[in-house]
């Protein structure tokens, strides 16, 4: 088929078996989609709001039609002689379409063609600084993902292909584009009116709403085919447009009529407030709230019953949930799952749980849904197909209406990598939650505050969640990045409230314990058993005679196996420990996916709420710190922040129910060092020697210092009462800086050192708020950027194995930190080798072995 000669040239092709183009969309028709997925887009009112907020003004619609007409250009690469030989197979000089574009903007007589063709002066004039037209123009030429970056260098290699041959003159064949333009949003073309403030931030809305709208309306294979009935091709994109942003849930209008009918909290959650969730299901002014109050009360709820207000006020269009861990969002998506279908209904806008690799759209996992090419003949499959549009690739999570993710796919929106412009003008539209905001370090700390203070300054909705946030931290969220923030003193700030709901003001409304709201008196007892974990075995073995369920949580997940190995030995203890489909084993991060879905669930059953009353040891590390609904009868703790701590006391008695004689009480036992004033974690050069993750899984060896002095020789408290007692306690800078002497000093120096290097490395991965020509992004890889550290490997298998739990694994995971300098290989270095406990296997001249402990190297002692 030829399509080369057509006037306009094509946009979208369809090839047969063989690769030729057996159907193809004028270029004209695609740039009309595109444009008309934009402007539907601005019609929505989250969208339309950040885009006044960005801008500083009231957007009309004539000024709306007029940012469709610059997104209708942004194909206009393809005009060139090398892009449209693509059509044929066996053509050899071809090119693309976004880069080439180039010499329109460098060359004297093709720049001078190109401005008379696209009507430049016009261009200009519906601008407040007709010097913004080149930025529109090279913000629409960026949708690709990236701002386009020309090089005033090399442009001449890309000028044959604009100039005219005896078959068509690529730079008028722009004309076309320009007149659809002129028949497809006649308005923008009338009398100027008031002009476009086209700010360096609308630039960037601008850019992103541009990249969604050309992802939208390329769908050819539902939402845009490349044939139509309507009488022009704009007519049939208007309606097109209109349908495809109810189909995948950008728009809500529905879903929010529905929702305003099934408002009241005990409907929706089957109980009656507590008064955290009263209040946050109350109307508020501020962009921005944090809500603090104890592990178990309800927070969630609370966030969603603040979101269903906003949603139903029309001042949100979708909800983001935040969490720290892939672990945690798939634990929390069931439960917004259930929101949703209360609210909402079946018929309720899309549900996704945005974990790559984990991806589910309404309960369904992602990788189930049926393929494109099996959608022809059933209309149901093919709704539920476009529903999880948004699931489809990571880089659109943020476009789904509900969403529960990690805090990554948030943080991804500020800064420098593909798609960005696109995740933060979806996430503009969100109620964004971040749950555990507390549990991040000081690179992602300086992340998160870019990204709220845009959030708030976009006129978007924020809450922030944390049962244990210091006033440090807190006063750091709520201050813009480019000031330095300042702490309240540290009996000003053990005096704030809570529970407590900060405003992005500073205001603070304390908020009332229920009469559901259960205190804690929990018993912390120290014993110097951090150097040797064997010496609570015989306590242990005490315990599950008693029929009691232990917890124990330790900093490594090196302590955590050798511990598991100890425990083993013993014949008693053996027969109670925790088993994953009667593998026994430990819980840790080092395992693979699947396996680690297995052992969620099984821990869950194992020892949640409804878990049957029988003795139970399960030893693991963090990842049981948060998420996970665990009950135990018996904690036991490795020292770590208090802050940490209380998270971990949060699975200690945490339902009503009976408990073992002799574990009526809470108890939590802290493994301390010898030594707890850390003096011997010093060298004789002062540099850390760390012991049990304290210097380097929490590198500040002050705050476990001030933990193991509030703890003392055994203390009592009694949680939620004392929380912000012992987090300020040990956190607050008026207490961390009293270590001035000797090695502390050079210790406060580094850790000072880190800080300011964290901050100045989140600076620099951020967007910079440049105009489009001048924008550059920096190379990142997606996988580690929202995270400092090394990069994990995730390596094929040439045959899928069978895990210990018999899972089928089709990869290897091994953490970046224990891989090789320089190692990058995307195959091992060899076939594994099975062992009856497992397999092991090498990669990068190093040796590992996964088995029912999970991964482990064996080539070092």
């Amino acid at each position: 088929m030829e399509v080369r000669a057509a006037e306009g040239g094509w946009g979208k092709l369809s090839r047969d078996a063989t690769g030729a183009a057996e159907d193809w969309l004028p270029l004209e028709h695609h740039c009309i989609d595109v444009a008309s997925v934009f402007r539907a887009l601005c019609e929505l009112p989250a969208i339309y709001r950040s885009l006044c907020a960005a801008s500083g003004q009231d957007l009309s619609t004539r000024h709306l039609d007029r940012l469709a007409v610059f997104a209708l250009l942004h194909d206009l690469g393809k005009c060139n002689h090398g892009f449209q030989a693509k059509a044929d197979l066996d053509a050899h000089d071809t090119a693309g379409h976004v880069r080439e574009v180039a010499p329109l903007f460098y060359d004297e007589e093709l720049s001078a063609s190109f401005a008379r063709v696209i009507e430049i002066e016009v261009l200009a004039s519906w601008l407040a600084e007709p010097q913004d037209v080149g930025p529109l123009l090279i913000a629409s030429l960026s949708h690709h993902g990236r701002p386009v970056e020309f090089d005033s260098h090399n442009w001449q290699a890309y000028r044959r292909y604009w100039l005219p041959d005896e078959i068509r003159n690529p730079v008028g064949a722009i004309s076309g584009l320009v007149q659809a333009a002129h028949d497809t949003f006649p308005d923008a073309f009338t009398e100027p009116g008031d002009p476009i403030n086209a700010s360096m931030g609308l630039q960037h809305r601008f850019a992103g709403l541009l990249m969604l709208a050309d992802w939208l309306g390329s769908h050819s294979e539902g939402f845009f085919p490349f044939h139509h009935q309507a009488s022009t091709r704009a007519v049939f994109a208007r309606e097109a447009a209109a349908q495809a942003l109810v189909t995948v849930g950008l728009d809500v209008g529905n879903a929010r009529e529905h929702a305003s009918q099934h408002a009241d909290f005990a409907q929706v959650f089957g109980f009656p407030p507590s008064p955290l969730q009263e209040a946050l299901a109350k109307p508020s002014n501020a962009n921005v709230l944090i809500a603090e109050s104890d592990t178990g009360s309800g927070k969630t709820e609370a966030a969603l019953a603040h979101f269903l207000q906003s949603f139903i006020a029309g001042e949100v269009d979708s909800l983001y949930f935040a969490l720290p861990t892939r672990v945690a969002a798939r634990e929390l998506y069931e439960r917004v799952l259930a929101f949703a279908r209360n609210v909402f209904g079946q018929a309720g806008p899309p549900v996704l749980l945005a974990v790559p690799g984990y991806s589910a759209v309404d309960g369904e996992p992602a990788n189930a849904l049926p393929d494109i090419r099996h959608l022809w003949n059933d209309a149901k499959q093919t709704v539920k197909r476009e529903r999880a549009w948004a699931a489809e690739r990571p880089k659109r999570f943020l476009a789904a209406p509900i969403a529960v993710g990690t805090i990554d796919q948030a943080l991804l929106s500020s800064m420098q990598v593909n798609h960005a412009h696109l995740r933060s003008v979806c996430l503009d539209r969100s109620m964004l939650v971040v749950d555990e905001v507390h549990a991040s370090d000081t690179y992602m700390q300086g992340l998160l505050r870019s990204l709220i203070f845009h959030h708030r300054r976009i006129g978007g909705r924020a809450l922030l969640l944390s049962a244990t946030l210091g006033a440090d931290a807190r006063s750091g969220l709520l201050t813009p990045p480019d000031r330095h923030h300042v702490t309240p003193a540290a009996d000003e700030s053990q005096a704030l409230a809570y529970p407590s709901i900060t405003t992005d003001t500073g205001d603070v409304m304390a908020i009332e314990r229920g009469v559901e709201h259960r205190e804690k008196t929990v018993h912390l007892q120290p014993t110097a058993s951090l150097e040797d974990l064997t010496a609570v075995i015989p306590a242990l073995r005490e315990a599950a005679s008693a029929g009691a369920r232990v917890l124990v949580i330790l900093n490594t997940v090196s302590r955590v196996i050798a511990f598991q190995k100890a425990v083993e030995q013993d014949s008693e203890l053996a027969q109670v420990l925790f088993s994953c489909n009667e593998k026994t084993c430990p819980h840790h991060g080092r395992y693979a996916r699947r396996d680690r879905e297995c052992m969620d669930a099984a821990v869950s059953l194992a020892m949640g709420k409804k878990a049957e009353l029988a003795p139970l040891v399960l030893i693991g590390s963090q990842t049981l710190e948060q998420s996970l609904d665990i009950d135990a009868d018996w904690l036991i703790t490795d020292l770590c922040p208090a802050d940490v701590l209380l998270q971990r006391i949060g699975r200690l008695q945490r339902h009503v129910r009976h408990r073992p004689a002799g574990f009526e009480r809470a108890r939590c036992t802290v493994l301390m060092p010898e030594d707890p004033t850390m003096g011997k974690r010093f060298d004789h050069k002062g540099r850390v020697r760390p012991l049990a993750g304290l210097g380097n899984v929490y590198p500040d060896l002050r705050i476990a210092r001030l933990t193991a002095e509030l703890i003392g020789n055994g203390r009592e408290i009694v949680i939620p009462r004392d929380n912000r007692f012992v987090v300020e306690a040990t956190t607050h800078p008026d207490h961390t800086e009293q270590f001035r002497d000797g090695p502390w000093e050079s210790h406060r120096n580094e850790l000072l050192a880190i800080k300011v290097a964290h901050g100045q490395t989140a600076d620099s991965a951020l967007i910079p708020n440049q105009p489009f020509g001048e924008l550059r992004f920096r190379e990142f890889n997606e996988q580690v950027q929202t995270r400092l550290g090394m990069a994990d490997r995730r390596i094929p298998l040439e045959m899928p194995l069978t895990s210990p739990f018999g899972q089928r694994l089709d990869e290897v995971f091994v953490p970046g930190w224990m891989v090789a300098p320089g190692v990058d290989a995307d195959v091992l270095d060899g076939p594994p080798e099975l062992e009856e406990s497992g397999f092991r296997f090498r990669y990068g001249g190093r040796t590992y072995r996964y088995s029912r402990l999970g991964l482990e190297r064996v080539d070092v002692a």
